[in-house]
């Protein structure tokens, strides 16, 4: 099968560099294959009983300027695909997130890492990859 539209999640973790590796493989071997790749971030919200916090401006700014790195890190990627590839930043839950740009952006294939750099969070909120693997319309490969 040859896969058209191609989203990858990429956080810089290993396994995310070797998700966004595969899928250059793949556009590289199909010139017609397009990647879209996205790294989505979420600022701290805090709930301390039923008063609500935000984290203060300074570490959101620092989170963004972190989240424009990696997405500078996925661009220096897949120049050498030139057009056939975007970087997008997306704010908000990871999971719901890229499920929602690969059915906006009518992709047919998601490829994920298996885990990301959440560590504690993922154990207890629960995967991303899981989240995508159960919620996406459209066959998700998974890499370790």
């Amino acid at each position: 099968m040859v896969f058209q539209r191609i989203l990858v999640a990429y956080d810089s973790s290993e396994p995310s560099r070797k998700a966004l590796d595969h899928a250059i493989s793949i556009a590289e071997n199909n010139g017609t294959t397009q990647l879209r790749v996205v790294h989505v971030f979420q600022f701290p919200q805090y709930f301390v009983g039923t008063a609500y916090a935000t984290a203060s401006a300074e570490t959101n700014e620092e989170l963004y300027e972190y989240a424009e790195r990696i997405q500078q890190e996925a661009e220096q990627k897949v120049s050498l695909l030139g057009d056939r590839a975007a970087v997008t930043l997306l704010q908000g839950p990871a999971g719901p997130s890229i499920v929602a740009e690969a059915e906006e952006h009518k992709c047919d294939l998601i490829i994920i890492g298996s885990r990301g750099l959440s560590g504690l969070k993922e154990f207890v909120l629960g995967s991303v990859s899981h989240h995508v693997v159960q919620h996406a319309k459209v066959p998700v490969l998974v890499m370790k």
